[in-house]
């Protein structure tokens, strides 16, 4: 219900945000190759090499799993990627400025979607019996960063965050709710892809794209959660139409 209502209310202000349009906005296709880029500031937002999918996801604060479309839309390892520049009249604040994206994905690339409720095969992410193995943070700032051994060093991470990595795992192919019931921020270490120590960051890339296990026993072992089978209702956006084309005007 809470995944329901928060996809509801972040609709409500996407479209509300729809009648503010950014004063300059560029969209093309990204031809360059090369990182991706994600950058908000209080006036203009700056994300290159971002498929269309994750537009969306930004649009409606939603996650992957949420959005159903053609595979050049939804996949993250599309070929279909855009640059996206632009510049609102105004300050806002990060979440009005991502909001007015989706006016901006209606004029260019002719979007339109739709809202329905479906009842999906989900994991549930609980804290095992023994209790978690981790603390909370120092109240900073949020980080995520390689660990030496193999694995990444989260920092004042939340377990809704934790949730949303899982989720985008192959292996692991369904939705992951957070019913930790942990609502601080934590600070701790996870090799959730098993990855060897001592690679090279090109190598762990390969290392985690021939990951295969689904990281329950690195979850039980390691931070003390377990992730259990359940079902339960989410709301989808459902895309009806997206030109894969832009213009840019």
């Amino acid at each position: 219900m809470k995944t329901a209502i928060t996809a509801a209310i972040a609709l409500f202000l996407a479209q509300s945000a729809s009648r503010q349009q950014f004063d300059v906005a560029s969209i093309k296709p990204h031809t360059t190759g090369g990182g991706t880029t994600r950058r908000t500031e209080q006036q203009s937002l700056t994300f290159l090499n971002i498929t269309l999918g994750e537009f969306i996801q930004i649009a409606y604060d939603v996650k992957h799993y949420q959005i159903e479309g053609p595979d050049w839309v939804v996949d993250n390892g599309s070929s279909s990627r855009y640059d996206i520049v632009a510049k609102a009249a105004a300050p806002g604040n990060e979440r009005e400025l991502h909001a007015m994206l989706a006016s901006l994905l209606a004029d260019r690339f002719h979007l339109t979607l739709h809202r329905e409720m479906r009842v999906l095969p989900v994991y549930a992410l609980v804290v095992d019996k023994g209790g978690p193995k981790f603390k909370e943070g120092d109240g900073g700032e949020t980080s995520i960063s390689r660990d030496p051994s193999g694995g990444v060093r989260y920092v004042n991470y939340p377990m809704a965050g934790l949730a949303a990595t899982l989720s985008m795992m192959p292996s692991t192919g369904r939705p992951v709710l957070d019913r930790t019931g942990l609502t601080g921020r934590y600070t701790f270490s996870a090799n959730l892809y098993e990855i060897p120590a001592g690679l090279s960051v090109e190598g762990q890339k390969v290392a985690m794209a021939k990951a295969e296990n689904p990281a329950f026993t690195t979850l039980r072992e390691q931070l003390g959660l377990k992730l259990e089978p359940d079902r339960a209702q989410i709301e989808m956006l459902v895309v009806d139409h997206a030109d894969r084309v832009p213009t840019d005007d």
